[in-house]
């Protein structure tokens, strides 16, 4: 490759790098956390998981419909859907919508959506499931952002960006590739950084590679659907679907009401006929309707991220549709297979743990990656000081912003109450204004060094201070919670752990720099990073 090429494609890489640099430390920050949500979820539920049963075999979803249609107006044009309890939510969670007599005050609907937990056994409302939905919002940041839609199609596009990034990254280090492998020189910043960023680039190059392309599919599937229907199918989208094996029947309503029973029938039936399974969850489509049909979904326990679906007509319990019978294809095997790279749910904790050291490996990648470009750009003398300034700043605020934001987020999740009116709005707001405060106070900063030591300090103490609380938490009611919630417990406190040590480290890391800075002569190089 001729070195003008060269030149020119690793100028794009470090702009394409610096461009995406945010949104990717966030996508990769939260998406690391994440592989732990269930652990999350438990820990943030301890409270109710001493009120609950979560034997399989005392589940009972027809006392669950009772109880919710003694207590509220259930809209019955509205999907029924309820989450099968598991090892780390021994709940059923279910979502519906209950009819509204007068538009709402806030949405103007005629309806209003509720998602509540339930007793597996007795089917009695334990809580509102929307107060303890941290685990579902840190994971809603690694792919949307919190922005929803818009924020989905953003980051499926920086994620695109990430796919470049990679590939010419690849092609740059490519004939030294072997050769400066494990290379990581002591002397000075600059080595140290630039050694770091390729070595974990090129030791983490398949994970990358796995993370780029599955997000893609995730977050810009339905430009590929579009595609697709558009060119190979005249526009039928409908087509396509059946094509790709989503051929369920349709059963239209017949506006006649029915009794909700027999759910628990169904799911026994359903067990029996898909074997070795976990049921995951049901939905009732046209609930309180004489022709309700009743959809149990279902994971195989002895195949690689396997997904069964079945149906049944609830007033005469007759199977409508069967994954079995109705496909045999590899365009839904290879979306499940891909859903399970991406969660990391194939192999177990060692799996998720390895997942977590090359996540968290990829977010010092970006960090390093802006690192060496403001020094590159330091050394230029037509550089402006100002703008080189602001990219310093936008770096530690918004780096160092994500890592606040999450820190109030655990704290905040620990330390308010249940009965806190908007609990998770307000962990919301608390995290987004942590961030938005980083990203614009860094902006006013003298010292860029210095004020990073104080947004790490505060991030640092604030995640100290919430693992000592839930250690001292488990500690006061072991006894009380049950085994996989206090395993729950452990990973959080693990990871809050790790968390402070991260912050911690990197303080350590700015000292040793300033003070390196101050012993040294003072070339322009040095003077970048103060």
């Amino acid at each position: 490759m001729k070195n003008q090429t060269l030149k020119s494609l690793t100028e794009a890489h470090a702009w394409i790098g610096l461009i995406i640099s945010t949104v990717l430390f966030i996508v990769f920050i939260t998406g690391s956390l994440s592989l732990f949500r269930d652990n999350i979820n438990g820990w943030e539920r301890a409270q109710l998981a001493v009120k609950s049963a979560s034997a399989e075999e005392s589940i009972s979803y027809d006392k669950a419909i009772s109880s919710l249609q003694q207590q509220y107006n259930i809209d019955t044009h509205h999907s029924f859907f309820m989450r099968e309890p598991s090892e780390h939510n021994p709940f059923i969670e279910v979502y519906f919508a209950t009819h509204l007599d007068e538009p709402h005050p806030v949405t103007g609907e005629d309806h209003q959506d509720r998602h509540l937990l339930l007793s597996p056994s007795s089917g009695a409302v334990l809580a509102d499931a929307d107060t303890f939905e941290f685990a579902t919002f840190l994971y809603q940041l690694h792919y949307d952002l919190g922005l929803g839609r818009i924020g989905l199609y953003f980051v499926g596009v920086i994620t695109l960006c990430f796919f470049v990034a990679i590939l010419s990254g690849l092609v740059i280090h490519w004939r030294k590739i072997a050769k400066n492998f494990f290379q990581y020189r002591t002397e000075g910043k600059k080595d140290k950084w630039l050694d770091a960023h390729n070595l974990i680039g090129t030791m983490g190059l398949p994970f990358h590679i796995m993370y780029a392309f599955t997000g893609l599919v995730f977050n810009l599937v339905i430009i590929y659907q579009i595609s697709y229907a558009v060119l190979l199918y005249g526009g039928n989208q409908t087509a396509l679907l059946q094509a790709a094996g989503f051929n369920e029947p349709t059963v239209e309503a017949v506006e006649q009401s029915a009794t909700m029973t027999g759910i628990d029938a169904l799911r026994e039936k359903a067990l029996n006929t898909f074997g070795d399974v976990t049921i995951t969850s049901v939905e009732i489509t046209h609930f309180g309707d004489k022709n309700a049909v009743v959809s149990i979904s279902a994971k195989s326990n002895d195949a690689f991220s396997n997904y069964n679906e079945v149906q049944y007509k609830l007033a005469d319990q007759s199977q409508i549709y069967l994954t079995e019978n109705n496909y045999d294809n590899a365009v839904r095997a290879g979306l499940s297979t891909i859903a399970s790279l991406h969660f990391g749910d194939f192999a177990g904790y060692g799996m998720r743990l390895a997942f977590l050291c090359l996540g968290l490996a990829t977010a010092y990648l970006i960090v390093s990656g802006n690192l060496i470009w403001i020094d590159k750009r330091a050394k230029q003398r037509k550089q402006s000081p100002r703008s080189l300034l602001f990219v310093k700043r936008l770096t530690s605020g918004a780096f160092i912003g994500v890592l606040l934001a999450i820190s109030v987020g655990f704290a905040l999740t620990t330390a308010l109450p249940v009965s806190h009116i908007d609990k998770l709005e307000t962990v919301k707001f608390s995290m987004f204004s942590a961030f938005i405060f980083a990203l614009l106070s860094s902006q006013f900063a003298k010292q860029v060094l210095s004020y990073s030591k104080v947004l790490l300090g505060l991030s640092c103490i604030t995640f100290c201070i919430t693992a000592i609380i839930n250690l001292v938490s488990l500690i006061t009611q072991f006894d009380a919670l049950p085994p996989t919630t206090r395993f729950d417990f452990a990973v959080v406190i693990a990871l809050l752990t790790l968390m402070t040590l991260i912050c911690w480290k990197t303080i350590s890391r700015i000292n040793t720099t300033a003070t390196n800075t101050q012993t040294t002569p003072n070339t322009h190089s040095q003077q970048v990073i103060n």
